[in-house]
């Protein structure tokens, strides 16, 4: 060991103090996890931090460090050298505590053991000793005679604890419920509050205390969290998502951190700003990416570790002056970056990956589905408080299922009762109105031919008008009638019933509709059709009279759910934008409906691209 032969005993100082902050992340990061996963899994999440600090501290102390600096730790015959390896450790520590949180909710506690046995023991120091393997003895690595540059970590500690969070999220899978409620949002900011305090440490102990670069960390790195923070907020504000702005400032903040640990030495007051605010669109950016691809990442390791890292490297041979470069050119040392990026890939990915299939395949990842439910303070420590808190919470879910089943009874009851009343009066206006509208129309034909007899050309053409007034009347009757009760339907069944209605609107001028069947409609219960049938007529009514359509198709096909069928409304009319828009009582009455029938209900519309209306619900009989 001979780097640290001229360190002082300020600079032994200054070391260990850093150390020290590096260590206190380890709360930070414990609240900010704590924080953002269900109450059921705060006691799962602070734990297993517990054990990685520990598995952390001894497998890296004992094979970590020796593969990463070519000296085992019992040769440190200096206070230099023991603070050189005290810190170290810590950053071991926290490259082990970033990825286990990703996997938070679902993950058994053995398996995520291990990977931090691997990580702490193998990946995160063959990486490292490619990167920085010259820190302790002076002999630089293959990738750092290339010139590869990363100042305290991004790519070391952050970036690497990235990839395997990737391998292990796509190696486990998503919650069963995904997007559940946060324990406690205070606690979480709390948490970043920590961080950033801590990371002042986490730059600062890569850097001895009496050069001049050191108040430029301190402040590049506060400056980096700050506009990585306003990038983050920009991004939410443009993609408009709703309020979801938390999750966002949280993003903003530790990529901005992560981003900027990579050059915080090397650049300007404006080449940090500008690398955070880029780190912090990126991320939010990235945390969008993932909920579209369904990689759940319960607490944003791949936005904020990796994609934050990832910015920071990038960005150096572009933000900090040619002559601290180690290679001949800007584009040279971009060259060499993304090599960099591409060996931590490499190892950190595919080491990772492998472990985490061999244990996916062997002992399981996961926990069941029901233990999932139930919560990891449960089903991995036995908490008795939480077991209360399970039995209270199932009873109330219960008692609220109970309830959901009275009311869809209730309303199904109810659509049957309307319909019947529908019937009763169609047998009204029938038997009544309609036999009457019927006579009248035979005595005005006759008053018509008398009219004409008499050769008066006003009472003929009064007596023509009183009988196409009563046709006219007699055809927008039996067009009530059909309505309140479908003739089509009650003889052949739905494909007869929406066969019908459509044929009927496309007499309308100007206006095609028609019906197409890619699968054939199941064999639904009365009540089911009849439910199905209206809302197919309630859509296809709105589009006559709202949408300025020339077209409207009514599509149905099997779900790819099993034992679901799909039906879907689209037209090429003016469209609309719902969020602007009131709906007024129709489309949500449509909504619970399609509930009540056990489906699900979804309404996609545009200005200017027209409206498409889709109804999922399921069924249990053969095809019609």
């Amino acid at each position: 060991m001979n780097t640290l032969a001229s360190f002082t005993a300020t600079d032994t100082l200054w070391m260990l103090v850093c150390a020290c902050f590096v260590f206190f992340m380890q709360a930070g990061f414990t609240c900010y996890e704590a924080g953002l996963v269900q109450s059921k899994n705060v006691i799962s999440v602070a734990i297993e931090n517990i054990f990685n600090l520990t598995i952390s501290i001894v497998l890296f102390s004992l094979v970590g460090f020796p593969m990463m600096f070519g000296a085992t730790i019992f040769s440190a015959d200096s206070s230099a050298e023991t603070a050189f390896v005290f810190l170290q450790i810590m950053f071991a520590a926290v490259s082990v505590t970033i990825f286990a949180g990703a996997l938070s909710e679902r993950t058994k506690l053995a398996p995520l053991l291990v990977a931090g046995a691997v990580s702490a023991a193998l990946i995160y120091p063959l990486f490292g000793r490619l990167a920085w393997g010259s820190h302790l003895s002076g002999n630089a690595s293959w990738l750092e005679k290339l010139g590869f540059l990363d100042f305290a970590g991004a790519s070391v500690v952050h970036m690497t604890a990235g990839f395997v969070a990737l391998a292990g999220l796509l190696a486990v899978g998503s919650r069963s419920r995904q997007h559940t409620g946060k324990s406690n949002i205070p606690l979480a900011v709390l948490g970043v509050f920590i961080l950033w305090f801590g990371w002042f440490g986490f730059n600062g102990g890569c850097i001895r205390p009496g050069d001049p670069a050191l108040s430029k960390v301190f402040l590049n790195t506060c400056m980096g969290a700050a506009y990585g923070t306003l990038g983050a907020l920009c991004s939410n504000l443009l993609l408009k998502r709703n309020g979801g702005y938390l999750i966002s400032l949280f993003n903003g903040v530790l990529s901005g951190l992560v981003s900027i640990t990579a050059l915080s030495a090397y650049c300007s007051f404006w080449a940090a700003m500008i690398v955070g605010f880029i780190a912090g669109i990126l991320a939010d950016l990235t945390s969008v990416l993932l909920e579209k691809l369904h990689i759940d990442d319960v607490v944003n390791v791949i936005p904020v570790h990796l994609i934050g890292g990832l910015t920071g490297i990038l960005a150096l041979p572009f933000c900090i002056p040619v002559s601290a470069l180690p290679t001949d050119s800007r584009l040279e040392q971009f060259g060499v970056q993304i090599i960099g990026a591409c060996i931590c890939f490499s190892a950190s990915f595919g080491i990772s990956f492998i472990v985490f299939l061999l244990m996916k395949h062997t002992t399981g990842l996961r926990v069941t589905k029901e233990e999932e439910e139930k919560g990891l303070n449960i089903v991995e420590f036995s908490d008795i408080y939480s077991w209360q808190n399970y039995i209270e919470t199932s009873s109330y879910e219960q008692e609220i299922q109970e309830k959901n089943d009275l009311l869809r009874k209730q309303t199904r009851l109810l659509a049957v009762t309307e319909e019947q009343e529908k019937k009763r009066l169609a047998k009204d206006l029938h038997d009544g109105v309609g036999q009457s509208l019927s006579a009248l129309k035979v005595i005005l034909g006759m008053g018509k031919m008398q009219a004409k007899k008499s050769e008066n050309p006003s009472l003929q053409k009064t007596a023509e008008k009183a009988a196409d007034l009563a046709d006219l009347s007699l055809k927008e009757m039996r067009n009530v009638l059909n309505n309140l009760k479908p003739e089509a339907l009650e003889k052949g069944g739905l494909k007869a019933g929406l066969s019908a209605m459509t044929e009927n609107l496309d007499q309308i001028d100007d206006f095609t509709c028609r019906l197409n069947l890619i699968d054939p409609l199941p064999d639904f219960d009365e009540t089911v059709e009849l439910n199905l049938y209206r809302l197919v007529q309630e859509s296809l009514t709105n589009v006559v009279k709202h949408a300025q359509a020339k077209e409207a198709v009514v599509t149905g096909q099997s779900s790819q759910r099993i034992g679901f069928y799909t039906i879907r409304i689209k037209d090429d009319g003016i469209g609309f934008n719902p969020e602007s828009e009131q709906l007024g009582v129709g489309i949500p009455s449509m909504n619970d409906r399609v509930k009540m029938l056990g489906g699900t209900f979804h309404l996609y519309s545009m200005e200017g691209k027209g409206t498409e209306i889709i109804m999922e619900v399921p069924h249990h009989g053969r095809n019609q």
